[in-house]
C-alpha cells in the first residue's frame, strides 16, 4: 500500500512544518486597510495617542481607526493603556508579539529589496 501524503488545512500535500495555513488569520489582519501603517507608526513612536494616529494616517475615519486598533489589540499585537486622568488619555504601544512581527516584516522587506 502506498503512503498517503499528509494534508494540511488547505488540502495541500505539504508537511505540517511547511504549511503556511496557520498564518492565514494574521495575513488577513495585516492585509486590512491601515493595519500595517498603524503597526509602523506605533513601532516608530513607541507610544502613540489616538488623535496622533488619526492625523498621521490622514483619510481614516475615527470609527475605522478604532476598529482596526481593536483588531490589532485582540490579536495581541498592540496594547491600549488608559490613564485615569481628566480628560482620559489613551495610548497605544506594541506588545512583544507586535515588536517581533515588525522585525519579521522588516526582514521580509529587506530581503525583497535585496532581490531588486
Amino acid at each position: 500500500m502506498a503512503a498517503v501524503a499528509a494534508t494540511c488545512g488547505c488540502g495541500s500535500g505539504l508537511a505540517a512544518t511547511d504549511c503556511l495555513c496557520p498564518a492565514t488569520p494574521l495575513a488577513k489582519l495585516i492585509g486590512r486597510r491601515y493595519a500595517l501603517g498603524l503597526l509602523s507608526l506605533i513601532a516608530n513612536h513607541r507610544t502613540v495617542r489616538f488623535n496622533e494616529l488619526r492625523s498621521r494616517l490622514g483619510d481614516v475615519s475615527s470609527s475605522t481607526l478604532a476598529t482596526r486598533l481593536a483588531d490589532l489589540e485582540e490579536a495581541g499585537l498592540i496594547e491600549r493603556t488608559v490613564h485615569p486622568e481628566t480628560p482620559p488619555r489613551v495610548e497605544y504601544s506594541l506588545t512583544g508579539r507586535g515588536r517581533e512581527l515588525c522585525r519579521v516584516l522588516n526582514d521580509f522587506l529587506r530581503r525583497g529589496q535585496a532581490r531588486d
